[in-house]
């Protein structure tokens, strides 16, 4: 029934509660402050601007300011992930018992998605890695990102395609490119009907979308 399975990467691949998507944002304000010369006052109304109008940060400082990418994403992951992550043998193993072909999707450059897959000793695990760069010139949760990821995985459609994120809107618009949608969250209050609490839930989330056909 699934053949391919898309990860978001930060929140996703490692528990959220772990600091380093804080401290990476942390970074994202040190450049705003360091390189754009803003003030800390209006970074938080900033970046929601940039998120609600261009998707991410990194997208509006680039329409706004024409900024240089690799500079500003060289900053931003510039994090000691031994100070956040932990190495989970068990991570890999769930993993490997996912047959199925397993990418990961995100926001990020692909050299920190492969400093944290390589932290993790999860790297082998799969087979390609689309990131900002790939995807330019649009993010998620823009509908060409995905048709994009498709393009670029040599899929001609989402259909048997599963989409793991931690972020709401991300999760909703894949599932509206026609993706299964996958919602990691711990809010019980969420009435999204595709919801685990812990990547190590989606064996048997899976199992049971089968089962059910």
């Amino acid at each position: 029934m699934f053949h391919t399975i898309f990860f978001d990467l930060d929140n996703t691949i490692y528990p959220a509660d772990c600091g380093l998507w804080e401290a990476i944002g942390m970074r994202i304000e040190l450049f705003l402050i360091e390189e754009m010369h803003m003030q800390l006052s209006g970074i938080h109304e900033f970046r929601l601007y940039c998120r609600e109008n261009y998707g991410t940060t990194l997208q509006g400082l680039k329409s706004l300011y024409q900024i240089n990418e690799d500079d500003y994403l060289k900053y931003v992951h510039h994090v000691d992930l031994s100070q956040y992550l932990v190495k989970d043998p068990n991570l890999a193993g769930m993993l490997r018992s996912l047959t199925h072909r397993k990418i990961i999707l995100t926001n990020a450059d692909e050299a920190h998605a492969r400093n944290v897959l390589s932290y993790l000793e999860i790297e082998d695990q799969f087979a390609d890695i689309i990131d900002v760069k790939k995807m330019s010139p649009f993010v998620k949760p823009e509908p060409e990102s995905y048709q994009k990821a498709l393009d670029l995985t040599g899929l001609s459609s989402a259909s048997g395609c599963v989409f793991v994120d931690d972020y709401l809107p991300n999760v909703v618009a894949a599932e509206q490119s026609g993706f299964l949608g996958i919602l990691i969250s711990t809010n019980h209050h969420s009435d999204f009907p595709h919801r685990i609490e812990s990547l190590f839930d989606l064996p048997d989330f899976l199992e049971k979308q089968v089962a059910e056909g």
